[in-house]
Formats: C-alpha cells, sequence, structure tokens
C-alpha cells in the first residue's frame, strides 16, 4: 500500500510532466519553497499539509479537488497509519 506522500508524489510528477514545469519552476508558481518541494519529492517528508496540496495544485493551475481526484487518494488504496 502506498503512503500519502508517495500519492502526492506520483500526482506532482505526471503533472509537472504533463505541463513541462520543474520542481524549481513550480516553486515560483506556487510559493512553496523550492526545498520543500524537493523534500516531498525525495519522499523524506513525513506528514504534507493540506495548506502546502493547495498552494502546489494553484503552482500547477488546477485546482485541489482535480489534484487529489484521483482513486489513489481513496482510504482503501492509502496506508494512513
Amino acid at each position: 500500500m502506498k503512503t500519502l506522500n508517495d500519492v502526492v508524489v506520483e500526482r506532482l510528477c505526471k503533472y509537472l510532466g504533463e505541463k513541462n514545469i520543474t520542481q524549481y519552476k513550480l516553486s515560483q508558481l506556487s510559493g512553496v519553497p523550492f526545498p520543500t518541494i524537493k523534500s516531498i519529492m525525495q519522499r523524506r517528508t513525513k506528514g504534507i499539509a493540506l495548506k502546502t496540496i493547495i498552494m502546489l495544485a494553484y503552482g500547477l493551475d488546477i485546482t485541489p479537488s482535480e489534484f487529489i481526484n484521483d482513486e489513489m487518494f481513496l482510504a482503501d488504496n492509502l496506508d494512513l497509519e
């Protein structure tokens, strides 16, 4: 089972690739510090705040609901321990 962090990383990779945006550019667009994005992408972040997900979504020019609108985010598919 995947952790919430794993799923966020997968979604970020998907949108970064689709929009051809680097992690650094996402930092500039979202207001989330680059070291924070880097830490998330390297799976060193233990808990990702909802505020961060919202800011990243807007940096990707999508709504937060679009970002989490994936079956990977269903509780049955996540290791929430």
